[in-house]
């Protein structure tokens, strides 16, 4: 008998239900508490820690997406505070919090459109397991946090797919889409490729009017008034040069397209073994394979490559066969199998950005608790590691990002002159961060990068020394040593006191 068959009769559904879903979450946050802490996390709990000291965003501190992929963060930061517990532990509890936030949302759904009871335990099982184990290390980072808010406004989408009502908790489902939009724009791609699909099927824009639908472009448009009007300097001052300078930094398509066309292929050939006596256009997969064709068109947008913005395209590629698959024939294979996948896809997700060697032994043996600044493109150089060394960021932004980009924009000889003017004033922006932060932060390392977007070898340190101002404060510092592409800078005053001792 069937794996979920024998589950469904030796015990009371609704405490199965839960009592699976449970395991999955405690398991996931206990494995969580030594690998959550990534770079994308480390920078912006470090970013919220300052402003609760007082700092402004948009004035003292700078980042590149909008001011809700930093506030988000904010509660684990205040509770970090209140309670003395580390800030990662607390995203990873409030992570969770919102993940069976997610799977009430979607059993209450399902529940007042009368799915039966396995169809509910499907649900609840498949996305506690695409949703807490899936994204491994990327666990937490604002991705991973706008799919698990986004994920109910689909499951919406499936449900009306079999003309069932999923009731007024759909306005929830909308407003989490809506939060999903505001974190990160390209979002909308996700949600929006079901609402085509649901529109086509039915000739009618009617899946554009639906109470979520509307939820969620009311949240959006309120989210982009709110930014406009409280956060002006961000909206008309640094997104204009994010957008000049970053945005069009982009991997080849050829080398981009390789991952949608495998995850979507594997995912139409799954579904082609779950529903072999009859594979239609219009099947009940149809929804989640929408989802999963708007998260490759995201990740296609976003154009760097990274597999974490790969994600949204993986949950929803293995959740429309595998719920159909595990409905029809749930066996223990295809359960072992499924989880099987979901490890593989999180495993991918999970792969490090290669090249930055492990600093944190050796940083720490040259100084406890520096003061750290790092002159580089790449986030993941400054971060976690400030964290792990439990010192003190001193600079405005996470790397040089912008920098960075428009370095590698005026290589192109066809660039108009104002474009390059544009990026040559950016430029400058970034230099005046770099020197305030060597000015007013005084850092005891500097860690210096030999890479330009971890590909073409670039000379970080002659292109900071360029700047008269600049080149006087970096002369303060002493090359200590290199480790692989880092080169590591310690103040004399450092120094000094090492050869004291």
């Amino acid at each position: 008998m069937a794996l979920v068959e024998r589950l469904h009769w030796n015990y009371p559904s609704v405490y199965l239900r839960w009592t699976v879903v449970a395991a999955i979450l405690v398991s996931v946050m206990l494995a969580q508490i030594p690998m959550v802490l990534n770079a994308d996390l480390g920078w912006l709990l470090t970013v919220n820690e300052k402003i609760l000291a007082g700092k402004k965003l948009g004035v003292d501190l700078f980042e590149s997406n909008p001011p809700l992929s930093v506030y988000m963060y904010m509660p684990a930061a205040i509770l970090a505070g209140m309670t003395g517990a580390p800030p990662e532990f607390i995203v990873i509890v409030l992570v969770i919090g919102g993940i069976l936030s997610t799977l009430l949302v979607i059993d209450r759904a399902a529940k007042h459109a009368r799915y039966e009871t396995k169809d509910r335990n499907l649900l609840a099982w498949c996305f506690a397991l695409l949703l807490a184990v899936l994204p491994g290390a990327t666990f937490g980072q604002r991705e991973h946090i706008a799919v698990v808010a986004l994920t109910p406004f689909v499951a919406m989408t499936a449900i009306r797919w079999r003309c069932l009502n999923p009731g007024p908790i759909a306005i929830l489902a909308g407003l989490g889409a809506g939060l999903a939009i505001s974190i990160k724009p390209f979002f909308a791609l996700v949600i929006g490729f079901p609402i085509v699909v649901a529109i086509m099927r039915q000739r009618s824009i009617r899946p554009l009017l639906t109470i979520e639908a509307s939820a969620a472009a009311a949240t959006a448009i309120s989210y982009a008034a709110f930014v406009a009007a409280f956060f002006p300097a961000y909206l008309f001052n640094y997104a204009p040069m994010v957008t000049e300078a970053y945005l069009p930094i982009r991997r080849e398509f050829g080398s981009l397209v390789v991952i949608p066309i495998s995850v979507i292929g594997a995912s139409l050939g799954f579904l082609r073994i779950a529903a072999s006596h009859k594979v239609m256009t219009w099947s009940e997969a149809a929804p989640w394979l929408a989802a999963s064709v708007g998260g490759a068109a995201s990740f296609l947008a976003q154009g760097k490559a990274w597999p974490y913005t790969a994600l949204a395209l993986c949950v929803f590629a293995v959740s429309g066969p595998l719920l159909l698959y595990w409905r029809n024939r749930a066996s223990t294979s295809v359960v072992a199998a499924g989880c099987f996948i979901i490890l593989l896809i999180g495993i991918f997700l999970s792969k490090p950005a290669p090249g930055f060697p492990p600093l944190e032994l050796r940083v720490e043996a040259l100084v406890k608790h520096p003061r750290l600044l790092t002159i580089t493109d790449h986030i993941g150089l400054g971060h976690p590691l400030v964290r792990e060394l439990d010192g003190v960021w001193v600079g405005s932004s996470c790397a040089q990002l912008l920098a960075a980009g428009a370095i590698l924009r005026e290589q192109d000889p066809q660039l108009s002159d104002d474009i390059r003017v544009k990026l040559d004033n950016i430029i400058a922006f970034e230099r005046r961060q770099l020197l305030n932060g060597l000015r007013d932060g005084r850092p005891d390392v500097v860690l210096v990068d030999t890479y330009l977007f971890s590909t073409n070898r670039f000379d970080w340190l002659t292109w900071a020394k360029s700047d008269p101002e600049t080149r006087a404060e970096l002369n303060r510092y002493r090359e200590v040593e290199g480790v692989g592409r880092v080169r590591i800078f310690v103040s004399e005053s450092q120094v000094g006191e090492r050869a004291r001792f």
